[in-house]
């Protein structure tokens, strides 16, 4: 059995720890490489973005300069010089344009290597960096120049970006970029305005960049030339120059990213932006490995930890599952002994924890079993009949609590009414008091209909009107469809009793009255009785809410004497509110409320409605 236990345990902490643990690696290594694939991919995405419009800015701020010049009067008219040209006037034209128009422009961006402007006749002028000795061209150099620029221009009007240098052996080093221009005299092309940039400068604008230590950027145009390209990379087996399946894949690549395995075996990530401003292809290039180091770290790390807390957790699962199987074992021994009646306690283990708890509890179990079950059996019994019979009595002492004052009174004024009157008004009295009598000690029904509590009330009085000779005002406000709910018997005439005797202590009048109500609300069904007599004060509404809530009141005389809530010899509130709570429970029984002093009071019962049909 323990080894049974043991190793169902064992076995399944140790399954439920590898099956995690592989669930865990294997979605955190795939989410983490997808994720990570898109985040790479995104970082070059924007990289190479955000170097094309570097790119783009930094072409665009020539252009803008080029373009400012095409309405330049001076270069108008050197493009309308007639070849051959005066003399004076083609060198003071040209003059004033290399010193007040290239010259200060060269100045601010020494990058620019030349400025030069042909025109087609022939004409021609042109502006160097100080760094270089300015070459001279003969005619024909110049008509070749005109010529070329011609056809790489050809019907364009806009701006257009080479390669190529009027500079021998500068061709592939420089970013020419010329724009035509036209004359003073007519709206046609009349010339073409050129500027010469070193390539090398580009590499200025991505300094912020990093590829890693072998990725790079290059350029090619339209054509798929290299526009430029970093230093070193002119000759590896890496170059789009130096490999024309390269050039083609770049060409036509879309915006995604894609590998390609170079001429010398490397893998390596390439990914493409053309600019829809200068037509070029930027690009950018790093080594798969560089691309997929953080993926492979992160696969070696989750492998690592992965192994480490496999090896922890079944060592932990071996340790828990001894320190749960161990204390049962003992426990089921204990209770083997115990079969065999032998009450042996059972060896505590030095630690503190709910099985040794339970172990705790087993050893008092046996000790005290016997003896627990039969006393708990024998006072749970004894409280039942306790209560029943201590519930039975009090309420058959509540109900059997008839004043014998109201019944002495009531004698001797029908004494008085035999000797003086011989009237039929003693039979009435008579008559009454048997009726009450008669219900007041019934003792089969604690629950009665309104219609008899009201038939009692009427028998009351009718001794009252004889007794104080005057008819008085006793309205009865019960909707017939309420006459047959049912309510505690003799609860209604005690309250009637209670008025007569403190709500018109002066005696009474005939502008007095007493108003007997019902109806539902809230799930309640109340009967209230309602006079007009001196009211109460807030203090004493306050205390009689209090005595009313007292639990379990046993000195109920006292307080009804202290608080007047008793008739003179009748049935008191306190009794009327404990035999409502019998019956129908806890929450119900009265609630007395007054406006104040001099307005009167309600009594109200509150009892449980009735189910609906």
């Amino acid at each position: 059995m323990k080894n049974k236990l043991y190793r169902k345990l064992f076995l399944y902490f140790v399954s439920i720890i590898v099956l995690t643990s592989l669930l865990i690696g294997i979605v955190t290594y795939t989410r983490s490489s997808a994720e990570l694939d898109r985040q790479l991919d995104r970082h070059m995405s924007q990289i190479v973005q955000n170097a094309l419009n570097h790119t783009d800015l930094y072409i665009k701020s020539y252009d803008r300069t080029m373009i400012s010049l095409l309405t330049n009067r001076e270069l108008k008219k050197f493009v309308d010089l007639p070849n051959p040209a005066d003399h004076y006037e083609y060198y003071h034209i040209s003059s004033t344009i290399k010193d007040t128009v290239f010259r200060p422009l060269m100045d601010r961006g020494p990058e620019l290597l030349t400025m030069y402007l042909l025109s087609y006749n022939g004409n021609a002028t042109y502006s160097f960096g100080s760094d270089f000795t300015a070459p001279v061209f003969s005619a024909e150099e110049k008509a070749k120049q005109m010529t070329d620029l011609r056809n790489t221009t050809k019907d364009e009007s806009g701006l257009m970006i080479h390669t190529e240098s009027i500079i021998p052996g500068r061709s592939g080093s420089v970013v020419r970029m010329t724009r035509l221009i036209k004359g003073l005299s007519s709206t046609a092309e009349k010339g073409v305005l050129a500027m010469e940039v070193r390539s090398q400068e580009l590499s200025s604008l991505w300094k912020g960049i990093d590829l890693g230590e072998r990725g790079y950027f290059y350029i090619a145009d339209a054509s798929g030339h290299v526009v430029y390209q970093p230093e070193g990379l002119e000759h590896n087996a890496s170059s789009p120059a130096e490999d024309p399946k390269l050039t083609a894949a770049i060409m036509g690549a879309d915006e995604e990213s894609f590998k390609y395995t170079t001429a010398d075996g490397e893998q390596r990530v390439f990914m493409t932006r053309m600019s829809p401003y200068s037509g070029w292809r930027l690009v950018a290039s790093l080594p798969l490995e560089e691309w997929r180091k953080p993926i492979a770290s992160i696969r070696s790390t989750v492998w690592t930890i992965g192994l480490i807390s496999l090896i922890a957790a079944c060592l932990l699962a071996y340790r828990f599952t001894r320190s749960i199987t161990q204390p049962i074992q003992t426990i089921i021994r204990g209770m083997r002994q115990t079969e065999q009646g032998r009450w042996i306690p059972l060896e505590l283990p030095k630690r503190e924890d709910e099985l040794t708890e339970m172990m705790q509890r087993y050893n008092l179990m046996v000790t005290r079993l016997s003896e627990l079950i039969e006393r708990v059996y024998e006072t749970e019994l004894q409280q039942q009949k306790t209560i029943i019979e201590r519930q039975k009595a009090e309420f058959q002492a509540l109900q059997l609590q008839i004043n014998p004052h109201f019944m002495y009174n009531t004698l001797e004024t029908i004494v008085c009414y035999a000797e003086v009157e011989g009237s039929s008004e003693i039979t009435e009295m008579v008559s009454s008091l048997g009726f009450m009598m008669r219900y007041s000690l019934l003792t089969s029904l604690e629950e009665i209909t309104v219609a008899n509590e009201l038939k009692h009330v009427l028998n009351y009085m009718t001794i009252m009107k004889h007794r104080h000779d005057l008819e008085f005002d006793l309205r009865v406000e019960v909707p017939h469809e309420l006459l047959l709910y049912k309510m505690v018997r003799l609860t209604l005439q005690p309250l009637i009793e209670n008025a007569f005797q403190h709500a018109f202590p002066d005696g009474i009048e005939a502008s007095q009255y007493i108003i007997i109500s019902a109806g539902c609300s809230d799930d309640a069904f109340w009967v209230s009785v309602t006079d007009n007599g001196i009211g109460m004060t807030d203090e004493q509404l306050s205390e009689v809410a209090a005595r009313l809530s007292y639990e379990y009141n046993h000195v109920n005389h006292v307080l009804e004497s202290s608080l007047n809530l008793s008739g003179t010899g009748g049935i008191g509130l306190l009794n009327v509110h404990r035999r409502i709570q019998l019956v129908f429970g806890e929450t119900y029984g009265l609630r007395v409320t007054s406006a104040g002093e001099g307005t009167g009071t309600t009594i109200r019962m509150v009892m449980p409605c009735p189910p609906r049909a």
